[in-house]
């Protein structure tokens, strides 16, 4: 079972005729969507003809600028020495400028559209009707854009500007050795090789592992440091331009989720902290310390669970088991995965310290890459990835612009594939290792709710003070501790938690796309409530379920939601999400 993926469905390669026939088809249907706009964007006669041109062309633009970006961001992410790739990127990131200009008149057209107008418009037009909300949620976000030549500008300077600085982040962290010293040898690792540490039996490796990651942080400090300023910075700048209150407004819309849902989602985190610290404390307790538990211990395994000897033909088995016990469907879809290679699991350097799945939309197909060392948290990655894929595939048909999903929905999907694995995993291992594996779910739960929780702090945080001017790398660390302490609270001990934090967390380098932390949480918790009801409901769930996935593209979080009958509003919702993982944690901390 090969390890790495094949991309040659997507293309052959950069020098293939079907690359080069792409990349030139590219500029050509970009530059005619430019010069459609200029030509048609300047009444509100024919309304439905405007609107259905311009749908039809931009949609053929984004189905090869889809393929074409993919194809060069998989190449640089399995790869970041690959220039070809990151100079492609480059040139993209230029083609899409004057496609993107011509979004913004259509926008801004679309702004003096008269909401009759428009529902007339879209009554009287079936490929229309098929865009309803998009129209209807572009002609809300208009709102928010500058003048034409304003949104020109923000569009070329950004170019230079913020995803320079992410591509010189992402270079520096994916190329980042250390050199470390474990079972009496030297060692020179990448900072993904020392993250998969933690997950180490040896507490002596583990403790090796953060010291040699603070030490690796630390010495890209500065450059770090810069590389946040200029993100959050442009962030704040263009996003105050735009009319909103904040970064953090701009998010909300663009993940279809309202101020309320967020709201009620972190006071009832802030409620369970409480419940996560006695897990860390009787975690403590087991690992035999007599106070509190060193940070570098967080995801040390407890129980007796095997080393590192799973296969990966061991873990494709075990997910399209799980995955077929939820529906044939989804387990024929984790086969084929496996079987057409769509996920680059080898690991080795030069590959990010992330798992990923990028949506090929144009072919109807995904990849993945992640990092597979034969332990079971990998294959909760790997599952994780293919719940991705598999929200993805269920858009299939749709045009390009109706494939777009909120980040929260799509974290959901995933981490309820993790969840039917977290589930065969127990029901299939022996006593020793279930406890152990029982732990390891527990552990996840509190990554994503504890850990982003103090992620989502800290950036709210950088931004209130990014106002003011840019932050030096100590005042950095300051408010990473302050916001690990804030969610960790007397749990683990103050002086373990290395204050360069924020340099490991790709998320807040990612122009454009601010706050990729309360979705993580988001997606835990809803698919929480919703794999309690399909344990509740059983097969008259699946078909819902996938029926609800085919719709997240096309309505709000909360008009989601209510196809699973769940109100997001609702506090007692996610009390009762939290409450199923608290009862794991007294299963947890009450045992002999």
């Amino acid at each position: 079972m090969q390890l790495i993926w094949q991309l040659d469905t997507i293309y052959p390669s950069f020098q293939s005729e079907p690359f080069q026939q792409d990349r030139r088809l590219v500029e050509t249907l970009a530059g005619e969507l430019g010069t459609w706009a200029a030509v048609h964007l300047h009444n509100g006669q024919d309304a439905a003809g405007v609107m259905e041109q311009f749908l039809r062309q931009y949609n053929a633009y984004k189905s090869i600028y889809l393929r074409l970006f993919s194809f060069a961001e998989l190449s640089f992410s399995a790869d970041s020495s690959n220039t070809e790739a990151m100079n492609l990127m480059d040139e993209l990131e230029e083609v899409t400028l004057g496609a993107g200009e011509a979004l913004v008149s259509f926008s801004k057209w679309l702004a003096r559209i008269h909401p009759d107008m428009l529902e007339t418009s879209i009554a009287s037009n079936a490929y229309l009707e098929q865009h309803s909300f998009y129209l209807r949620e572009l002609q809300g976000k208009s709102q928010h854009l500058l003048s034409e030549e304003g949104e020109a500008v923000i569009a070329r300077m950004q170019a230079t500007g913020s995803k320079a600085w992410e591509r010189l982040y992402m270079r520096t962290l994916s190329t980042l050795r250390t050199d470390v010293e474990l079972d009496g040898k030297m060692r020179s690792l990448s900072l993904a090789e020392l993250r998969n540490l933690v997950y180490d039996p040896d507490a002596a490796v583990r403790k090796a592992a953060a010291e040699a990651e603070h030490q690796a942080c630390r010495s890209v400090a500065e450059q770090s440091a810069a590389c946040i300023n200029a993100v959050s910075g442009e962030a704040a700048a263009v996003y105050e331009l735009r009319g909103y209150a904040s970064p953090l407004h701009k998010v909300l819309a663009a993940s279809r989720m309202d101020q309320e849902t967020l709201q009620v989602m972190l006071q009832a985190i802030r409620e369970s902290l409480p419940v996560f610290h006695r897990y860390y404390a009787k975690k403590a307790e087991l690992l035999a310390y007599p106070g509190q538990l060193p940070f570098y211990d967080v995801f040390a395994p407890i129980g007796r669970e095997s080393p590192a000897n799973l296969s990966y033909t061991e873990a494709q088995a075990m997910i399209i088991k799980g995955f077929s016990r939820f529906s044939s469907e989804l387990g024929g879809f984790a086969r084929k995965v496996f079987e057409q290679r769509w996920i680059d699991a080898e690991p080795r350097s030069g590959k990010g310290n992330f798992g990923m799945c990028v949506d090929i939309f144009p072919i109807g197909e995904s990849r993945m890459i992640t990092s597979f060392n034969g332990n079971y948290i990998d294959v909760s990655v790997l599952a994780h990835e293919i719940g991705h894929a598999y929200h993805s595939s269920r858009l299939a048909g749709q045009s390009m612009v109706n494939t777009e999903y909120p980040v929260p929905i799509a974290e959901t999907a995933s981490i309820f594939c993790e969840s039917l694995i977290g589930y065969e995993l127990l029901q299939s291992a022996p006593a020793g290792e279930a406890e152990a594996i029982l732990e390891r779910g527990l552990s996840d739960a509190g990554y994503y709710i504890v850990d982003f929780y103090a992620r989502y702090c800290f950036e709210s945080k950088l931004y209130a003070r990014r106002k003011s001017g840019p932050l030096s790398v100590e005042e950095l660390n300051d408010l990473m501790l302050e916001s690990m302490h804030g969610a960790y609270g007397d749990s683990v001990l103050p002086d373990s938690i290395h204050p360069y934090q924020w340099i490991s967390k790709a998320g807040y380098y990612m122009s454009g796309n601010e706050f990729l932390n309360f979705p993580y949480s988001f997606g835990l918790l809803f698919s929480k409530g919703l794999f309690a009801e399909y344990k509740k409901r059983g097969a008259d769930f699946v078909s819902r379920y996938e029926q609800f996935l085919s719709a997240t593209s096309t309505r709000c979080i909360a008009d989601a939601a209510k196809l699973m009958d769940i109100d997001v509003h609702s506090l007692a919702f996610w009390q009762d999400a939290l409450m199923l993982i608290a009862g794991d944690i007294e299963k947890f901390t009450g045992r002999e």
